[in-house]
């Protein structure tokens, strides 16, 4: 068995000790295990497609660097989202000088290209088009639980929120995404 195989089985709270410690081939195989979902999502998170490969190694350069003040109080991977959340943030702030979270995003128009089934891809554009308008906690929260499966105390220490906040937007994001996309009810 090789050396990556045997980092690669061990879990994130062994692999992050070892990387703790300066272990960069741990640290490495959490970068493998991790960047795919990060990726995922920033992109859905930050309208700006180009910019989410440099929000990623951001997250991870800021993990590598903080790795040894990391107390475990969280999972790995829960840290390394609210890193993200936080990186994401930073970009738009430096995208919108008015640093206005809460203002309707202007969106790209996600057709369906072709090739997809029109019912689908139009009800998918239709729900990024809605999730791209919300503020960017919402948005965060809505995947995070949609998507992700992630817990609410795990989302609530993601946006650095609580619980009960955590709720209150996932109520009010389905209830909006809901109305939004009515006429896609069977």
């Amino acid at each position: 068995m090789q050396v990556d195989d045997v980092l690669s089985s061990l879990p994130d709270e062994t692999l992050a000790r070892r990387a703790q410690r300066g272990d960069a081939a741990a640290f490495d195989a959490l970068v493998v295990r991790h960047a795919p979902a990060l990726h995922r999502f920033v992109t859905h998170t930050y309208s700006e497609s180009g910019d989410c490969d440099d929000i990623v190694q951001e997250t991870f350069i800021a993990a590598w660097k903080a790795l040894p003040t990391f107390s475990f109080r969280s999972q790995f991977r829960t840290w390394l989202y609210a890193l993200a959340s936080r990186k994401t943030v930073d970009a738009l702030r430096r995208r919108r000088p008015q640093n206005d979270l809460d203002a309707v995003a202007e969106t790209a128009d996600l057709r369906p290209g072709p090739g997809q089934q029109a019912e689908h891809s139009a009800f998918m554009a239709a729900l990024h088009r809605e999730l791209a308008r919300l503020p960017y906690p919402a948005r965060a929260a809505w995947w995070l639980r949609e998507v992700y499966d992630l817990p609410l105390a795990e989302i609530a220490t993601v946006l650095h929120t609580t619980e009960g906040s955590v709720r209150g937007l996932l109520q009010r994001t389905r209830k909006r995404l809901a109305v939004a996309l009515e006429g896609f009810k069977p």
